[in-house]
Protein backbone atom coordinates (compact mmCIF):
# COMPACT_ATOMS: atom_id res chain seq x y z
CA UNK A 1 0.00 0.00 0.00
CA UNK A 2 2.89 2.45 0.92
CA UNK A 3 4.33 1.67 -2.37
CA UNK A 4 1.08 2.16 -4.04
CA UNK A 5 0.75 5.74 -2.81
CA UNK A 6 4.42 6.60 -3.52
CA UNK A 7 4.09 5.45 -7.15
CA UNK A 8 1.08 7.41 -7.64
CA UNK A 9 2.50 10.40 -6.31
CA UNK A 10 5.30 9.86 -8.54
CA UNK A 11 2.96 9.74 -11.56
CA UNK A 12 1.02 12.24 -10.86
CA UNK A 13 3.81 14.81 -10.33
CA UNK A 14 5.56 13.89 -13.84
CA UNK A 15 2.48 13.61 -15.76
CA UNK A 16 -0.52 15.79 -14.10
CA UNK A 17 0.02 18.19 -16.82
CA UNK A 18 -0.38 16.24 -19.94
CA UNK A 19 -2.65 13.16 -18.69
CA UNK A 20 -3.93 13.19 -22.69
CA UNK A 21 -0.28 12.64 -24.11
CA UNK A 22 0.45 9.95 -20.93
CA UNK A 23 -2.91 7.65 -20.95
CA UNK A 24 -0.83 4.46 -20.27
CA UNK A 25 0.87 6.43 -16.94
CA UNK A 26 -3.07 7.92 -16.07
CA UNK A 27 -3.87 4.05 -15.74
CA UNK A 28 -1.29 2.49 -14.37
CA UNK A 29 -1.94 5.12 -11.32
CA UNK A 30 -5.78 4.51 -11.62
CA UNK A 31 -5.04 0.78 -11.14
CA UNK A 32 -2.26 0.90 -8.31
CA UNK A 33 -5.17 3.32 -6.43
CA UNK A 34 -7.26 0.36 -6.70
CA UNK A 35 -4.30 -1.81 -5.43
CA UNK A 36 -4.50 0.41 -2.39
CA UNK A 37 -8.53 -0.09 -2.05
CA UNK A 38 -8.05 -3.69 -1.81
CA UNK A 39 -4.88 -4.14 0.02
CA UNK A 40 -6.93 -1.21 2.32
CA UNK A 41 -10.10 -3.21 2.50
CA UNK A 42 -8.04 -6.74 3.37
CA UNK A 43 -5.96 -5.48 6.05
CA UNK A 44 -6.00 -1.47 7.78
CA UNK A 45 -9.68 -0.96 6.65
CA UNK A 46 -11.38 -3.85 9.81
CA UNK A 47 -8.65 -2.98 12.41
CA UNK A 48 -10.69 -0.77 13.62
CA UNK A 49 -13.68 -2.89 14.07
CA UNK A 50 -11.37 -6.14 14.72
CA UNK A 51 -8.69 -4.58 17.42
CA UNK A 52 -11.33 -3.37 19.73
CA UNK A 53 -13.36 -5.99 20.08
CA UNK A 54 -10.13 -8.28 20.82
CA UNK A 55 -8.43 -5.80 23.31
CA UNK A 56 -11.24 -4.50 25.63
CA UNK A 57 -12.13 -6.97 28.71
CA UNK A 58 -15.75 -8.04 28.72
CA UNK A 59 -16.76 -5.63 31.41
CA UNK A 60 -16.25 -2.84 29.03
CA UNK A 61 -15.99 -4.43 25.78
CA UNK A 62 -18.89 -2.77 24.56
CA UNK A 63 -18.16 1.17 25.21
CA UNK A 64 -14.86 0.22 23.61
CA UNK A 65 -16.18 -0.93 20.44
CA UNK A 66 -18.19 2.23 20.35
CA UNK A 67 -15.87 4.51 21.08
CA UNK A 68 -13.69 2.50 18.07
CA UNK A 69 -16.62 3.06 15.89
CA UNK A 70 -17.21 6.51 16.46
CA UNK A 71 -13.40 7.18 15.80
CA UNK A 72 -13.91 5.04 12.76
CA UNK A 73 -16.90 7.49 11.60
CA UNK A 74 -15.28 10.37 12.49
CA UNK A 75 -11.59 9.45 10.68
CA UNK A 76 -13.63 8.35 7.51
CA UNK A 77 -15.86 11.95 7.54
CA UNK A 78 -12.57 14.06 7.97
CA UNK A 79 -10.93 11.99 4.99
CA UNK A 80 -14.26 12.49 3.50
CA UNK A 81 -13.76 16.22 3.64
CA UNK A 82 -10.19 17.07 3.53
CA UNK A 83 -9.33 14.58 0.51
CA UNK A 84 -10.70 17.44 -2.48
CA UNK A 85 -9.16 20.42 -1.33
CA UNK A 86 -5.98 18.42 -0.51
CA UNK A 87 -5.45 17.02 -4.00
CA UNK A 88 -6.37 20.50 -5.40
CA UNK A 89 -3.96 22.59 -3.33
CA UNK A 90 -0.94 19.78 -2.86
CA UNK A 91 -1.56 17.59 -6.21
CA UNK A 92 0.55 14.64 -5.64
CA UNK A 93 1.93 15.76 -2.37
CA UNK A 94 -1.67 14.13 -1.05
CA UNK A 95 -0.76 11.34 -2.26
CA UNK A 96 2.82 11.13 -0.03
CA UNK A 97 1.06 12.85 2.84
CA UNK A 98 -1.05 9.48 3.12
CA UNK A 99 2.04 7.26 2.29
CA UNK A 100 3.87 8.70 5.05
CA UNK A 101 0.99 7.79 7.52
CA UNK A 102 0.84 4.46 5.89
CA UNK A 103 4.77 4.32 7.10
CA UNK A 104 4.36 5.40 10.63
CA UNK A 105 1.78 2.62 10.69
CA UNK A 106 4.11 -0.17 9.67
CA UNK A 107 6.12 1.17 12.42
CA UNK A 108 3.70 1.84 14.93
CA UNK A 109 2.22 -1.79 14.30
CA UNK A 110 5.59 -3.54 14.28
CA UNK A 111 7.26 -1.91 17.71
CA UNK A 112 4.02 -1.02 19.73
CA UNK A 113 0.81 -3.47 19.14
CA UNK A 114 0.95 -6.62 21.12
CA UNK A 115 0.60 -9.69 18.93
CA UNK A 116 -2.76 -11.10 19.78
CA UNK A 117 -2.87 -14.01 17.08
CA UNK A 118 -3.93 -17.23 19.04
CA UNK A 119 -4.69 -15.14 22.44
CA UNK A 120 -7.93 -16.04 23.63
CA UNK A 121 -10.09 -13.34 24.94
CA UNK A 122 -9.17 -13.91 28.94
CA UNK A 123 -5.39 -13.95 27.93
CA UNK A 124 -5.85 -10.67 26.87
CA UNK A 125 -5.28 -9.23 30.16
CA UNK A 126 -2.15 -10.86 30.04
CA UNK A 127 -1.35 -9.66 26.88
CA UNK A 128 -1.51 -5.86 28.06
CA UNK A 129 -0.38 -6.28 31.57
CA UNK A 130 -4.02 -5.60 33.28
CA UNK A 131 -5.86 -7.28 35.70
CA UNK A 132 -9.60 -6.22 34.53
CA UNK A 133 -10.52 -9.47 33.00
CA UNK A 134 -9.97 -11.08 36.39
CA UNK A 135 -11.93 -8.99 38.37
CA UNK A 136 -14.97 -9.69 35.79
CA UNK A 137 -14.57 -13.06 36.19
CA UNK A 138 -14.65 -12.49 39.97
CA UNK A 139 -17.51 -10.44 39.49
CA UNK A 140 -19.47 -12.94 37.48
CA UNK A 141 -18.34 -16.15 39.87
CA UNK A 142 -20.04 -14.01 42.78
CA UNK A 143 -23.22 -13.31 40.11
CA UNK A 144 -23.68 -17.15 40.09
CA UNK A 145 -23.45 -17.74 43.42
CA UNK A 146 -25.95 -14.74 44.50
CA UNK A 147 -28.54 -15.70 41.98
CA UNK A 148 -28.02 -19.53 43.09
CA UNK A 149 -26.72 -21.21 39.45
CA UNK A 150 -23.60 -23.19 40.78
CA UNK A 151 -26.08 -24.39 43.68
CA UNK A 152 -28.49 -25.00 41.19
CA UNK A 153 -25.73 -26.87 38.92
CA UNK A 154 -24.81 -29.07 41.66
CA UNK A 155 -28.22 -30.12 42.49
CA UNK A 156 -28.38 -30.75 39.07
CA UNK A 157 -25.45 -33.12 38.61
CA UNK A 158 -26.85 -34.58 41.51
CA UNK A 159 -30.23 -35.46 40.54
CA UNK A 160 -28.69 -36.72 36.87
CA UNK A 161 -26.07 -38.70 38.42
CA UNK A 162 -23.75 -37.17 36.51
CA UNK A 163 -20.50 -36.63 37.94
CA UNK A 164 -19.73 -33.06 37.12
CA UNK A 165 -16.29 -32.32 37.20
CA UNK A 166 -15.87 -29.18 39.83
CA UNK A 167 -13.32 -26.33 38.26
CA UNK A 168 -12.59 -23.12 39.41
CA UNK A 169 -15.71 -20.13 38.91
CA UNK A 170 -17.21 -19.98 35.79
CA UNK A 171 -15.18 -22.60 34.34
CA UNK A 172 -17.16 -24.98 36.23
CA UNK A 173 -20.91 -23.65 34.88
CA UNK A 174 -19.44 -23.81 31.40
CA UNK A 175 -18.27 -27.02 31.34
CA UNK A 176 -21.98 -28.74 31.25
Amino acid sequence: MFCSMVTVGVIVAKFQHDWPGHVAAGWSAVALIWLYIAGFGATWGPVSWTLVSEIFPLSIRAKGASIGASSNWINNFAIAFFVPPMLEAWEWGTYIFFAGFLLVGIFWVYWFLPETKNATLEEMDRVFNSHTGERDAELLREAQRDVGLTAFIERLGDATGRDLEKKEGSQYIETL
